[in-house]
């Protein structure tokens, strides 16, 4: 399953948190106009308080309406006092005087009466007009985007060490072992710590690994030793006239032996990632394995496509000749290695002309150390071959397969990337 790029996640978080801080932002103005609304007066109560408004200020002009000089100065203080326009209007509603600025609506309007009936009207509108409508909605729109643009920075800005180490993670699964994460200049507080602890464990692991390598190459070179010690004590025995038969025995088991150790060495060079990729021809590697494995060359069938590609010939030459004896050991003989390349991949294969393998047994073929069949030689190997093939095969960025061949016999094949 291919994995999601680290950038996908870390964009989801940041994305998530956006969401956080709108869903916040949007419930905070709601419980803000809820409280408003539940602390202020009910429309009843409005119409109340501006009907006993309307006729305090229609008793107040109705006072001094008949005398121009006390009504003009009670109007004029009114719209200063109260930052209003005020407007006075006779019975047939003609405009008698008119104090602050012009309104083009008036919000209040009160009839001036006094003991002997109605005697005009004032009306009264705001000096600064309360804007609704269209306008209240854009600028309320307009302040939502600008919160929900700074929740964005601020996200970006959470966010932004979580993404440090998260594509500081991703390199060090990839095997960048020798990566680091600058921690003074891209991380501060508690990712600073996870941080630091993330360098550590790189640091570590790099330093096992280094040993680890340095083991295997002690103990390659200290096990091969016996095991060319007890070829030459063979080869005394024979010429002293040991029985052939018991040294042919010998021999076979130090084979097996050697082979063992080949391949067990060959999978912990992949676990402690000891690989070195080089500039390959893949007809070169295909014919190297033959002669190793003392097949002729004439069973290699390959085109004239460009075969070149990165891989680590070692591994390599131990999966194919892994395959090779494969097929010599349980296959009735190697038929053909055949060697293909596309754009991107280089496969080599190997045709046997054996008796076939059931679909039970192919799906266990490549499980470590499952036991298969007899071999020519009357005895049942360990299967570790084709499951150090299937992982150096994963190691080149590649897999295994294992095919029934038409025309009878199998075909074991390996692809790899050409990088």
């Amino acid at each position: 399953m291919r994995r999601r790029p680290a950038r996908h996640r870390g964009r989801r978080l940041r994305h998530l948190l956006v969401l956080w801080f709108g869903v916040t932002i949007v419930a905070t103005g709601l419980t803000v106009i809820a409280v408003w609304s539940l602390s202020s007066p009910g429309p009843r109560a409005w119409d109340h308080m501006t009907a006993n408004l309307q006729r305090f200020v229609g008793s107040e002009f109705g006072q001094v309406w008949h005398d121009p000089q006390r009504r003009s100065a009670l109007a004029a203080r009114a719209a200063h006092d109260l930052e209003v326009g005020i407007e006075l209007r006779d019975l047939d509603g003609r405009t008698i005087e008119r104090h602050g600025p012009t309104c083009d609506d008036h919000v209040l309007t009160a009839p001036v009466q006094d003991e002997h009936g109605r005697l005009g009207e004032i009306a009264a509108c705001w000096a600064h007009p309360h804007r609704g409508g269209p306008a209240m909605l854009l600028a309320l729109f307009a302040a939502g985007l600008v919160l929900w643009g700074a929740a964005g920075m601020l996200a970006r800005r959470l966010t932004r060490p979580y993404d440090t180490l998260t594509r500081f993670a991703k390199r060090l699964a990839d095997g960048e072992l020798d990566a680091r994460v600058d921690i003074g200049r891209e991380l501060r507080g508690e990712p600073a710590v996870v941080g630091v602890a993330l360098n550590d464990m790189a640091t570590r692991v790099q330093a096992q690994l280094a040993e680890a390598r340095t083991l295997l190459a002690a103990v390659s070179h200290e096990i091969r030793t016996p095991l060319g010690h007890l070829r030459v004590l063979v080869e005394l025995l024979r010429d002293r006239g040991a029985d052939d038969a018991t040294l042919q025995d010998l021999e076979r088991e130090i084979a097996d032996l050697d082979a063992l150790v080949g391949k067990l060495l060959a999978d912990a060079r992949l676990q402690f990632s000891a690989m070195a990729t080089t500039p390959l021809s893949a007809r070169a590697v295909a014919i190297r394995a033959l002669a190793q494995a003392g097949l002729p060359r004439t069973l290699l069938v390959a085109g004239d496509d460009d075969d070149a590609f990165l891989g680590d010939p070692t591994l390599l030459g131990r999966a194919l000749g892994n395959l090779l004896e494969n097929a010599r050991a349980h296959g009735d003989g190697v038929v053909a290695l055949r060697v293909e390349g596309d754009r991107d991949s280089i496969t080599f294969a190997v045709d046997d002309d054996g008796p076939g393998i059931d679909a039970t047994a192919r799906a266990r073929a490549f499980e470590p150390f499952a036991r298969g069949a007899q071999g020519h030689d009357g005895r049942t190997h360990l299967g570790l071959g084709l499951a150090l093939v299937q992982r150096i095969a994963q190691a080149h960025g590649g897999g295994a397969w294992i095919d029934a061949r038409q025309g009878g016999g199998t075909t074991v094949g390996i692809r790899v990337q050409r990088r």
